[in-house]
């Protein structure tokens, strides 16, 4: 399925603008083997008597939900209402979106939904920048900055490793994400931290500290004009 959620974003967020190529991912569909794809107009999803939506409790009180209110409500939603529809056996998410595969799971315990939720590692450019729709919106200048993303999140995965090497767990969970948001800060181009997280990795909850089960760090951050990049990292 391919469907741009206007649920899901929020007040001067970028709905009008996001990157929109359907032709081209049918494309790609198509060479992948893929069969059949749904790609329903909003009317078609959002008809103008709609009155329900599925609300998860506590997920806009983590970083990613105080970061864009109400987003999560519009995710699991449309997630609800697509797999209605389509009555798919599996679904399959991309890691870039944690807190977003998180919810999903959560949808589909909760409310006893007979599919199994597929959690695919992120896809990256060479040079690690984690793949986007958003990605297209970096200048050249902000595109070369960008890497730094990552970057940040492999220095804490570092830190955390040399942690666990000296038998030095658990750890303060600021530790990691003072270390993210550092090596942010010191590039130019990060006009923005919006976020550094170090959460549970099956609640997405926000941990003090980090022992040998691990945990998920996630950022978000806006580069050079205002591009929103998020990323995670799993330990």
């Amino acid at each position: 399925s391919i469907f741009v959620n206007p649920t899901q974003f929020g007040k001067g967020e970028d709905l009008d603008k996001y990157p929109r190529q359907l032709e081209r991912d049918s494309e790609l569909l198509s060479i992948m083997g893929v069969d059949h794809l749904f790609a329903p107009e909003a009317d078609a999803m959002y008809g103008k008597n709609h009155v329900t939506y599925v609300d998860p409790t506590g997920f806009d009180d983590i970083a990613e939900g105080r970061s864009r209110p109400g987003h999560f409500r519009g995710v699991a939603t449309v997630v609800t209402k697509l797999f209605n529809i389509i009555q798919p056996t599996n679904a399959y998410f991309g890691q870039k979106d944690a807190a977003q595969c998180v919810l999903i799971r959560r949808v589909v315990e909760d409310l006893n939904m007979d599919l199994k939720v597929c959690v695919m590692d992120t896809i990256r450019e060479e040079d690690g920048l984690a793949m986007s729709s958003r990605n297209a919106y970096l200048s050249p200048e902000e595109r070369r900055a960008a890497p730094v993303v990552y970057k940040s999140l492999c220095a804490a995965r570092e830190v955390f490793r040399s942690k666990k090497d000296a038998g030095e767990l658990p750890m303060s969970a600021s530790m990691l994400s003072e270390t993210v948001s550092n090596l942010l800060n010191s590039e130019p181009l990060v006009s923005e931290v919006q976020y550094a997280s170090v959460d549970n990795r099956a609640t997405f909850q926000p941990l003090e500290e980090v022992g040998d089960e691990g945990a998920v760090v996630s950022v978000a951050c806006k580069v050079g004009s205002g591009v929103r990049l998020i990323d995670n990292i799993v330990l």
